[in-house]
C-alpha cells in the first residue's frame, strides 16, 4: 500500500508528557529546530485547569474500566522485584519503623510517633465504617481522641498494647471473611512496633475490599449512565484543553483524514473495495464508510501516528487487537504454506493441524513484544517440521515431509524476511480478513452475528480465535461510537466540506 501525503507530514512532534495520553505538558520542537528561539512568547498554563483536566482525566479512565472491564478491581501497587522504587520504598517504611521502635524503648519513650500513627489508623477505621453507621463513628472518636491520647502516654498511664487491642477487635468487626486469617495473626504479635506494622498493612488491605465491594455495588448503575457520564466528562476535559490552548482532538482529526484520504484515493487499509453506489457509480464517501476504514487502521496501527483522543481509554485493548490480528494471520500464512507444499495429506488428519496450531499460538506468545517475527519462525520452522513428521510417522505417511523438509522450513522463515505484510500469502489473507471486519462492522447496527458470518478461506484454522478476536473488536467500537460519535460527525463533516470547496 503505497504511502499518501499525510504520511509525510503527520504528526513529527508527538505530545510527550501526556496525562492519560491527553495534556500536554512538555512543548516539543522538531528535530531541525532544537535550540531555536521561539516565534511566540511562552504561554503558562494555570494551575487549577491543569488539575481539573488531570482530575476529569482520571475520573474517566476509572469510569470506563469498571463499566468495559467486568474483572476490573483496584489492587494495592506492585514494585518490580530489585527496581530502585522498590528499593525506596522498603528503606523508607523501615526507617520509619525503625524510629518508632526507637521512641518506644527510649528512656524515657517518646510517644509524638506513636500518638500520630493511632490517629491515622483511626481515620482508616472510619473509612470503613458505612455512612449511616453514626453511632459507631462517635464511638471511634469518643475512644480515639488524640489529645486524651497524647496526655496519657505522657503520664505513662497508657500502653501501646491498649490501642493495639483496640484496632483489632475493631476491625474484626469491620473485615470481611476473608481477612480473618489476618486479624487472627495480628493477634499473634506481642511487640507493639510489629502490631502497628502489620494493623496498617491490614487495614490498607481492608480499605482495597470496601472499595473492590463498592464497585461491584455501583457497577449496574454505573452502566447505565456510563455513555452519558463518558461524554459530559469528557467535554469538560475538552473546554480545560481549550482553555489550555490546546487542541483536544487533534489525532483523531489527522486520524479520520487520513481514512478520509485513503478512500478517496482507493488506496484502503487491506486494499478493501469499497461497495459502489449503483445509482451513482462511486464509492460510499459517508461517514460510516470512513469511520470503519478509520477503525481498521487499529488492524496494522504505525507508531509514527500519535494515538487519537478518542481511543486512549482503549489503547492497550486495541494494540491487544492488533498484537492478535498478527499473530493469527501469521498461523494461517503458515498453514496455507504448509498445506501447498505437502498436498492434501493434511487435510486427511485434522488433529494434526490442531497441534500445530496450539504449538505455533504458544511459540508468538512473545512476539513481538520480546522477540522479532524472523527469530520467533525460525523456531515456528523447526516445530512445524517435527510435529508433522513424527504424527505422520504414526501413519507411515512421514515420507513427505522428511523430503521437503528443508523447503518446508525456508518456506515458512522467509514469511518474516521483510515486513510480514509483503509477503503475498499473509498479504491476501490480511486483505480478506480486513475485508471480512468491514462486512461486521457495515452489518453492526443491523444486530449481525459473528456466528452466522461465513469466516473467510485460508483462515478456517484459526476459526473461533478470529470470531472471538473480531468480536472484541466489535465490542470496543461499538461503544466507543455511542461515545464520541457526535466528535466524529463533526470532523467528518468539516473534512468532506473541505474537500467539496477544493474541487
Amino acid at each position: 500500500m503505497s504511502n499518501t501525503n499525510d504520511d509525510k507530514t503527520s504528526e513529527a512532534t508527538p505530545p510527550l508528557g501526556a496525562v492519560l495520553g491527553w495534556l500536554n505538558l512538555s512543548p516539543t520542537l522538531p528535530d531541525n529546530m532544537t535550540g531555536a528561539t521561539a516565534a511566540s512568547p511562552p504561554r503558562f498554563i494555570n494551575y487549577n485547569q491543569l488539575m481539573e483536566a488531570n482530575r476529569n482525566a482520571q475520573n474517566l479512565q476509572l469510569a470506563h474500566e469498571i463499566v468495559f472491564n467486568k474483572d476490573f478491581q483496584l489492587k494495592l501497587p506492585e514494585y518490580e522485584k530489585g527496581s530502585i522504587t522498590e528499593k525506596v520504598h522498603d528503606t523508607m517504611h523501615t526507617a520509619f519503623w525503625d524510629v518508632l521502635r526507637a521512641d518506644l524503648v527510649a528512656d524515657p519513650p517518646r510517644y509524638e510517633h506513636v500518638v500520630k500513627l493511632i490517629g491515622e489508623a483511626k481515620e482508616d477505621v472510619k473509612s470503613l465504617v458505612l455512612p449511616h453507621q453514626t453511632t459507631l463513628k462517635n464511638q471511634i472518636d469518643e475512644a480515639i481522641d488524640l489529645d486524651t491520647i497524647k496526655r496519657r502516654f505522657e503520664a505513662k498511664a497508657a500502653d501501646p498494647h491498649e490501642y493495639t487491642k483496640y484496632f483489632i477487635d475493631l476491625m474484626a468487626t469491620l473485615c470481611a471473611e476473608c481477612r480473618d486469617e489476618n486479624i487472627a495473626k495480628l493477634r499473634t504479635i506481642d511487640d507493639p512496633t510489629d502490631c502497628f506494622r502489620n494493623i496498617m498493612e491490614v487495614l490498607s488491605l481492608m480499605k482495597l475490599d470496601m472499595a473492590n465491594f463498592n464497585i461491584r455495588q455501583y457497577r449496574p448503575l454505573l452502566q447505565q449512565q456510563a455513555i452519558a457520564y463518558e461524554k459530559s466528562t469528557f467535554d469538560k476535559f475538552m473546554d480545560n484543553q481549550r482553555g489550555m490552548g490546546i487542541d483536544p482532538l487533534a489525532s483523531t482529526y489527522k486520524w479520520l483524514e487520513r481514512a478520509f484520504n485513503r478512500l478517496k484515493t482507493k488506496d484502503t487499509i487491506g486494499w478493501y473495495h469499497i461497495p459502489v453506489d449503483t445509482t451513482t457509480s462511486t464509492p460510499h464517501e459517508s461517514s460510516l464508510a470512513i469511520l470503519n476504514e478509520a477503525y481498521c487502521e487499529l488492524l496494522l496501527w504505525n507508531t509514527k501516528y500519535t494515538f487519537p483522543e478518542t481511543l486512549e481509554l482503549d489503547e492497550i485493548r486495541y494494540n491487544q487487537v492488533h498484537i492478535a490480528t498478527m499473530r493469527l494471520l501469521i498461523i494461517s500464512a503458515i498453514m496455507t504454506v504448509l498445506s501447498h507444499l505437502t498436498g492434501s495429506i493434511l487435510r486427511e488428519y485434522e488433529p494434526i493441524k490442531t497441534m500445530l496450531k496450539s504449538e505455533m499460538i504458544i511459540l508468538l506468545d512473545d512476539f513481538p513484544q520480546k522477540r522479532k517475527l524472523k527469530d520467533v519462525l525460525i523456531s515456528i520452522s523447526e516445530q512445524v517440521v517435527k510435529t508433522t513428521r513424527d504424527e505422520l510417522n504414526k501413519f507411515d505417511r512421514a515420507k513427505i515431509i522428511i523430503d521437503n523438509e528443508q523447503q518446508i522450513k525456508d518456506a515458512i522463515i522467509v514469511i518474516g524476511e521483510n515486513h510480514v505484510i509483503e509477503h503475498a500469502v499473509f498479504k491476501l489473507l490480511f486483505q480478506r480478513y480486513v475485508g471480512f471486519v468491514h462486512h461486521v462492522l457495515d452489518h453492526a447496527p443491523s444486530g449481525t452475528s459473528l456466528s452466522n458470518v461465513a469466516i473467510p478461506n485460508g483462515l478456517n484454522i484459526v476459526m473461533n480465535e478470529v470470531a472471538s478476536t473480531v468480536s472484541f473488536f466489535l465490542r470496543l467500537i461499538t461503544y466507543n461510537r455511542m461515545v464520541f460519535n457526535e466528535h466524529y460527525d463533526r470532523i467528518i463533516s468539516q473534512l468532506q466540506s473541505t474537500s467539496s470547496s477544493n474541487k
